[in-house]
């Protein structure tokens, strides 16, 4: 009978690590399931706003390429009306 006490005090104890593992555990990967939620978050606002601000940066050297074709086909057409008024 003392064995049989024994065997069942051991598995108590057993059973009972075993649970606060798993509960540590548990949370553990909760922790680490919400921070690598966070990080891929901001990760990708981080993203959209470079690709925003690139955006930007595109759309003003288009317009500033677009003024100095305009600037030399003016200064073309200028010369072309030289040309043939002589």
């Amino acid at each position: 009978m003392a064995t049989t006490k024994t065997k069942k005090a051991n598995a108590t104890i057993i059973e009972t690590a075993t649970g606060k593992v798993l509960g540590l555990v548990t949370k553990v990967n909760d922790f680490a399931l919400i921070k690598t939620e966070k990080a891929v978050v901001s990760s990708f606002e981080m993203a959209e706003k470079c690709i925003g601000f690139s955006g930007k940066i595109m759309k003003k050297g288009l317009q500033v390429s677009a003024s100095q074709q305009d600037m030399f086909f003016d200064v073309l057409g200028n010369i072309k009306k030289k040309v043939v008024k002589k």
